[in-house]
């Protein structure tokens, strides 16, 4: 479990299965997510859960539940992962959902990156993590770019939505960037160092 000021980030549990259905056909949600997301039956959702429970993932990705600190149950209130994890040449991609609408724009989402890419960095030794991002999701590139994410190119009129097409922009953040950008007390006891 990695904990930050406000949130933690655990592993899946059974209880999950609610919390995840409750945002997982949600257009408010699911319309930032880099893949297609289709109506998802509660019987997909635990096949989607069952497997996490079970470790029957990649073995090149890693998600951790994101919850409250403050909350005795640590529900479910979104995911933050590591993707296409590459450890020959050090690099992932970082992927993240907040699943509650009265959650968004509070700062969980930038803390939950922070914590995970201390650990990218400073315990899977990772040198450099990437991400993509529709140029509609305004809300999200400027939290990645508080993180301390650059903008290295994009992908022309990638996605359609809303009537037109739009962007998806290329980001992504070294180790050096990450120990310059990062406040130590925040961002665990390696990161500065």
């Amino acid at each position: 479990m990695l904990r930050g000021d406000r949130i933690v980030l655990r592993e899946f549990r059974r209880g999950d299965l609610e919390p995840i259905q409750r945002w997982v056909n949600n257009e408010n949600i699911t319309r930032y997510l880099s893949f297609p997301l289709f109506p998802q039956t509660a019987e997909q959702t635990a096949e989607f859960l069952d497997r996490h429970l079970h470790q029957r993932g990649a073995p090149n990705e890693g998600i951790f539940v994101i919850a409250l600190k403050d909350d005795p149950n640590l529900e479910y209130i979104g995911a933050v992962g590591l993707h296409n994890i590459d450890y020959r040449n050090r690099h992932c991609e970082l992927g993240i959902v907040i699943g509650r609408e009265d959650l968004l724009g509070k700062g969980i989402g930038r803390e939950a990156i922070q914590l995970v890419l201390d650990f990218a960095f400073n315990f899977l030794n990772m040198h450099k993590v990437n991400l993509r991002v529709f140029e509609y999701n305004e809300r999200g590139r400027r939290c990645y770019l508080k993180c301390g994410f650059k903008e290295e190119g994009r992908i022309r009129e990638q996605r359609f939505y809303d009537g037109r097409y739009w962007d998806e922009i290329i980001m992504g953040i070294t180790r050096d960037e990450f120990r310059r950008s990062c406040n130590p007390a925040r961002c665990g006891g390696n990161a500065g160092v």
